[in-house]
């Protein structure tokens, strides 16, 4: 369905807060509403609360205590975003053939909250009618579950589209048993019952950032048809090589990337870097959580166009006419990284930092920078110079997408992980074992690959346990007595389970045998 045709029926069934049965909305058709109710920036005092209609017409937000009369009573001022609108290659792809008017944004900032609380919110746009909760940022003493992944590369394509599923012993010709929309859809099921406090994407939220039909596939599965989750947990997004793609209509040109990444600043709202700069708002951010201090780094280009220090040949970065943001050192974001990093570590129990490529890896990017035999122009190694910085000042884990895998290496007591398992991919190894290439690999540090060290189990057609799987990586961190915290490191596979013919008939939550527990 697309996105701003919903809502055609009569009646439409809106999920309601975690744990609450769903609210009953008449509303007239076609629906205004684009994109549901949705959050971000979140802080001990204050959160953002986001949709998009397609008129200008102004909603109402109101938010409450659990149990208690309104606090807030609030009007929105809806804004026409362009940069949400479609180019004219999607509009043949779209009903009629034409594309409608630029989307309006609606985008309310609710101050003057209480550090810790749960509040319920109401949006009433029109005769529509959204009811969810959010959380504030509790304080520094308080429990905090947060879940990663990396790579959904949403498109409408991806219904009817199936991944490789290539197995330990060659067998290259399988594909998945569930199209990538029915395995990102159930990833998010699963991950919506765990009831995170936020959501973090580490790149490649969309298969190509300068199309809006992929946009809006992303948020038919968090806030739309399919799900509710970003109306209840905020995403906290990072920046891929895909949202500064734009495919046939300009590719990693400049003009395509600032295209993907025009779309992607203005869905998301991250607090401020200080930067001064516009084009980086958004890309490089710090969040404060309770006992965790969360670090986003844009790594789409390094500094030096087709140097080994370039994590995108095809890509132009600040210092070769670009905008995306340079993170090696002597860089802004390296100035701004290395300041929040001793920060960070005097003042959180655990610090996390999240960046798209992965510098440790077996993938088809775990390759060093370059366009020979070997090498790749989509290289993850280049980001490999931030690791001095993480070892420095006491970083706990790292958390990549990029190859499209699960894997986890420790480098200098520092657990670095793939996480690209989001509704995308599922890929093998390029190199060492378990790959087809006979390649040396280019990762010592692995510890853990699902693709070898989770293998297969079959009882005739119906597969019992292992195997690559759609997923995430879901961590809880909570004090323990005598004083010392505890992180605990989860990677959830969310697992087809199968009939005697190989059929699905539903989905179970487990985990790979790589549990990780860090203690402070």
């Amino acid at each position: 369905m697309n996105t701003f045709l919903r809502g055609c029926l009569a009646t439409t069934v809106l999920t309601g807060c975690l744990g609450s049965q769903p609210v009953l909305s008449e509303q007239a058709a076609p629906s205004d509403v684009i994109v549901d109710p949705y959050l971000q920036n979140p802080a001990p005092d204050a959160i953002t609360i986001c949709w998009v209609t397609q008129s200008d017409t102004p909603g109402q937000l109101t938010v409450s205590p659990p149990d208690g009369p309104p606090v807030k009573e609030l009007t929105s001022a809806p804004v026409s975003q362009p940069e949400l609108g479609y180019r004219r290659s999607e509009a043949a792809l779209l009903p009629g053939g034409t594309a409608p008017a630029a989307p309006h944004l609606h985008r309310i900032r609710v101050e003057g909250l209480t550090e810790g609380t749960t509040y319920r919110y109401t949006v009433q746009q029109g005769n529509e009618t959204f009811k969810r909760q959010f959380h504030t940022v509790p304080p520094a003493t308080a429990a905090v579950r947060f879940i990663v992944y990396a790579d959904s590369e949403t498109e409408p394509e991806s219904t009817s589209k199936f991944a490789s599923w290539p197995g330990l012993l060659g067998e290259d010709k399988r594909v998945y048993v569930a199209d990538q929309t029915e395995g990102y859809r159930q990833n998010l099921r699963v991950i919506k019952e765990r009831q995170p406090d936020f959501i973090a994407i580490v790149g490649d939220i969309v298969e190509t950032g300068g199309e809006q039909r992929d946009w809006n596939e992303f948020w038919r599965h968090n806030s739309g048809e399919f799900s509710d989750i970003a109306g209840l947990a905020p995403i906290f997004p990072a920046v891929g090589n895909h949202e500064n793609y734009a495919a046939s209509d300009g590719g990693y040109s400049v003009e395509g990337a600032s295209r993907g990444l025009d779309k992607y600043q203005a869905y998301f709202e991250t607090p401020d870097n200080g930067s001064g700069n516009p084009d980086f708002e958004d890309r490089f951010y710090r969040i404060d959580y309770g006992p965790l201090t969360w670090i986003t780094v844009d790594s789409s280009d390094g500094a030096g166009d087709k140097t080994a220090a370039d994590t995108n040949f095809f890509l132009l970065g600040e210092n070769d006419g670009g905008e995306a943001p340079d993170f090696n050192p002597g860089s802004v974001q390296y100035q701004w990284l290395e300041k929040q990093l001793a920060d960070a570590q005097q003042k959180s129990r655990f610090t996390f930092v999240q960046f798209h490529h992965a510098p440790y890896s077996v993938g088809p990017h775990g390759f060093p920078a370059g366009a020979s035999q070997g090498q790749d122009t989509q290289s993850g190694q280049p980001v490999r110079v931030l690791s001095p910085l993480f070892e420095k000042y006491g970083v706990d884990v790292v958390f990549s997408g990029h190859d499209e895998m699960y894997e986890h290496s420790i480098v200098n007591g520092i657990h670095y992980y793939d996480v690209g398992m989001g509704g995308d991919g599922l890929r093998k190894p390029a190199s060492g074992k378990g790959s087809s290439g006979g390649r040396p690999g280019t990762n010592p540090y692995q510890v853990f690959l699902a693709h070898v060290d989770a293998p297969e189990e079959w009882q005739g057609r119906r597969l019992i346990s292992g195997g690559k799987h759609y997923g995430h990586m879901e961590v809880n961190v909570s004090p323990e007595p005598g004083g010392t915290w505890k992180a605990e490191l989860t990677p959830v596979h969310v697992f087809p389970l199968m009939d005697a013919d190989g059929h699905v008939t539903g989905w179970e939550r487990r985990k790979f045998k790589d549990e990780a527990v860090l203690r402070r």
